[in-house]
């Protein structure tokens, strides 16, 4: 039987990082994020074969920004992803937007390959908002991504949202809102978190003009007042959705299902088996491509390009402005020159320019034998399919049985990190903190088959505290009982022999004569062991929790308290 399977995409590219951002992302040049696109790909082929009994329900491409790759690159992840995974007909594919990186050529690429959801990162709609928070785009520039989107043919559109965020009102988020159930059509699924400064950030370093508390808190309110009266109903803390249209890959998130993460830095667990890829660019492109490749090279002479733009930025500073640096004509080189740069200067430049055309002919000359490399592939399947007669779901099930070789497997592995089986107390714990982040709370009937528990033998006293603060709501799941396989009481026989429920009442009957008979003269007594609940007694119907709207506000405080 196949399982379900979530991949997850990692592109770590971004003009440039967002004041208030942490994700593993930042700025890179054209040469770089093609070897990358290259050992990403790679990745995909080598892992596949690990998972040809699964069957992927959703694909999230996210970042940093994804659409600042060039289209040609989007169309070979996907045809890589489809030819190595099998993806169901009615597998949910995302990818994360920037308004500030798109154009219509994109949209219809993202379209024709297969991406069916996008994900566009707004904020906020007011622009004085967008530039405080680091942002490249302008309110105008999402308002043509969101058109370019809609002309492309994409009906699942998310829109990306922050509130607390500086220079923000209560009356400038609600404006917010507002422009974005004025889009036509209206998006079916709005994100709207609020901002966490984090550290590491240039924000947490800042004296940031914050709304206070209750200004906050009103925010959280109105979002949730105004989405439900527009017709989206909230899912998930931060999560509002149309009827049919809740975010396949988050909910595999929140429900620990399985996900597989690729490229650099993506979290996977698979079968409460949880690691991550390395997270620096060049050691991935080593390891997918080789350690001689010239992704690495190409990244080195970035930086080294980046180290002289800041010498050069230094010397005008400190001898012109670089206005009037510009005014008398002169060029970069002149302006070094100009500044003590001297004849080791031309010499190094001399060096780096030798570097980069060896470097440009070595990946001309690769790209020429993947090019040649791709054909005879091509040439292999059309000649496979064509004898075989086999269909294109057959010949995705064929690639996937496909065993690598040793030196393929040693790859993918040393591109993981920290693997660890959770133990059953951190799988636990996480089912609770991250199911109770659902509107639909936590099943304790789920959680009993999952680990074979109750929630007060796990969290004794936790449910019964925040039921009474007001922060959980405790729900009967209705009939179904726990049950008990061991020690099976007469009652438990009968059913299980008439295979009636209507027969419960007779055999109920059944058992108390004999217990009368039992207790005769003559009779031993029958004693309920001590210490052990009798089924009666363990067999009490199932509860469901979920947060009130109490607890939402104070979430964290609720899941502190179900970590073991």
């Amino acid at each position: 039987m196949e399982q379900n399977l979530s991949l997850y995409l990692h592109i770590p590219f971004c003009v440039r990082k967002c004041l208030y951002c942490d994700f593993l992302s930042g700025s890179q040049s054209a040469d770089v994020q093609e070897q990358y696109v290259e050992a990403l790909c790679s990745e995909i082929q080598e892992t596949s074969p690990e998972y040809r009994e699964y069957q992927v329900v959703s694909v999230f491409i996210g970042g940093g920004t994804p659409s600042v790759l060039l289209p040609e690159q989007t169309i070979r992840i996907m045809e890589t992803l489809k030819s190595c995974f099998i993806l169901t007909d009615t597998c949910e594919i995302s990818m994360e937007m920037n308004p500030g990186t798109v154009t219509p050529e994109k949209m219809k690429a993202y379209r024709a390959c297969g991406i069916n959801r996008i994900s566009i990162g707004l904020q906020s709609a007011n622009d004085g908002e967008l530039k405080a928070l680091g942002r490249i785009h302008t309110c105008a520039d999402f308002l043509k991504a969101y058109e370019m989107a809609v002309e492309a043919g994409f009906t699942n559109i998310n829109v990306d949202l922050m509130s607390a965020i500086p220079e923000q009102t209560l009356k400038s988020y609600q404006e917010t809102l507002q422009k974005v159930l004025a889009l036509q059509p209206q998006p079916v699924h709005i994100s709207a978190y609020s901002l966490i400064v984090e550290e590491g950030t240039p924000f947490y370093e800042q004296e940031l003009n914050l709304p206070d508390e209750e200004t906050e808190r009103r925010m959280y309110e109105i979002t949730d007042d105004i989405l439900r009266e527009a017709g989206y109903h909230r899912y998930e803390i931060s999560n509002y959705a149309k009827a049919g249209k809740e975010c396949v890959h988050n909910k595999v998130y929140w429900q620990r299902g399985n996900y597989l993460g690729l490229g650099i830095g993506s979290a996977s667990l698979i079968q409460n088996v949880r690691f991550h890829n390395v997270t620096d660019v060049s050691s991935y492109v080593n390891l997918m491509l080789g350690e001689n490749s010239i992704g690495n090279e190409i990244e080195n002479a970035s930086k080294e390009h980046g180290e002289k733009f800041q010498v050069e930025k230094d010397c005008l500073k400190k001898n012109n402005t670089e206005k009037d640096c510009l005014k008398k004509g002169n060029t970069e080189k002149d302006c070094l020159k100009k500044n003590n740069a001297g004849k080791n200067d031309l010499k190094k430049e001399n060096a780096e320019k030798e570097q980069v055309e060896k470097l440009t002919a070595e990946k001309e000359q690769v790209e020429k034998v993947n090019a040649e490399i791709e054909n005879v592939k091509k040439d292999n399947i059309e000649k496979n399919s064509a004898e075989e007669g086999n269909t294109e779901k057959n010949n995705i099930q064929s690639a996937n049985a496909a065993r690598p070789d040793k030196n393929m497997i040693g790859r993918v592995k040393k591109l993981r990190e920290e693997v660890q089986e959770l133990p059953l107390e951190e799988q636990m714990e996480e089912f609770m903190f991250l199911g109770l982040r659902m509107m639909e709370g936590v099943s304790e009937r789920r959680f009993f088959e999952n680990f074979g528990r109750r929630f007060e033998e796990v969290f004794p006293g936790v449910i019964e505290k925040h039921e009474k603060l007001g922060l959980l709501e405790v729900i009967r799941e209705g009939a179904g009982k726990i049950e008990i396989k061991e020690e099976q009481d007469l009652n438990e026989k009968c059913q299980e022999e008439q295979g009636q429920l209507q027969e419960k009442e007779k055999c109920q009957e059944e058992q108390q004569r004999k217990i009368q008979e039992m207790q005769r003269p003559g009779k031993k007594e029958i004693k309920k062991p001590e210490g052990k609940p009798q089924p009666e007694e363990q067999g009490r119907e199932f509860v469901s929790l979920r947060l009130t709207p109490h607890g939402i506000d104070v979430s964290n405080q609720v899941f502190v308290d179900f970590m073991l």
